[in-house]
């Protein structure tokens, strides 16, 4: 399930349905929600076609409703969501670990024009390791007990991407003071409600 919301189906798009003020097309609660496509996706694993289901954009009060819903019989296996220096979701990453789901990082070099990868932190631990800083940050997303799904269109990139490294714990933990100076979501959707709740404990 990509995101915990439920566009329109009869919007003015097939995939990105909008309101006149910009924001996404969204049925109430009331009408239709994630833990109801939640249930119908439990029924896939029923019928042999996949081996487990999963959530993306997740916060933790979405898994409170989700698990205490009646109708939840399996627990997603995978939260995918935005994860890197700037965006590492301490709080998120802890409690999923906690409940057996694992978590995937999307966007975790940052993107084209975020000085993620320019961080004097994440510099100085790729000139000592003889590393570039994507490879720095993806093995963070490593180390920390997650994985990384880093998105390029560049062959020698996506191999390069696969030369992560084992990062020591000293190293892993200086990046995860980036985010003390330094906050920030890359991907905001315009839902027009809330939906990154844990962002409120930054």
């Amino acid at each position: 399930m990509h995101w915990p919301i439920s566009l329109n189906p009869a919007g003015n798009h097939p995939l990105f349905p909008t309101k006149a003020d910009g924001s996404r097309d969204i049925l109430p609660d009331e009408e239709w929600n994630f833990v109801k496509t939640w249930a119908s996706m439990q029924d896939l694993l029923a019928s042999g076609k996949v081996r487990s289901i999963g959530v993306s954009n997740f916060s933790t009060w979405h898994f409170e409703k989700l698990l205490a819903a009646p109708t939840t019989t399996v627990t997603p296996a995978v939260n995918q969501v935005e994860m890197h220096p700037y965006n590492p979701q301490f709080k998120l990453v802890k409690y999923c670990q906690g409940k057996g789901i694992h978590m995937t990082a999307y966007s975790p070099l940052g993107s084209t024009d975020a000085p993620l990868q320019q961080e004097p932190i994440i510099q100085e631990i790729a000139t000592k390791t003889g590393k570039s800083a994507a490879q720095v940050l993806i093995s963070w997303g490593v180390w920390r007990g997650t994985s990384v799904v880093p998105k390029s269109v560049t062959p020698a990139r996506v191999i390069s991407n696969f030369e992560d490294f084992v990062l020591s714990d000293e190293d892993g933990n200086k990046i995860n003071e980036i985010s003390k100076t330094t906050q920030r979501r890359l991907v905001t959707p315009n839902w027009g409600v809330k939906v990154f709740y844990d962002d409120d404990d930054l």
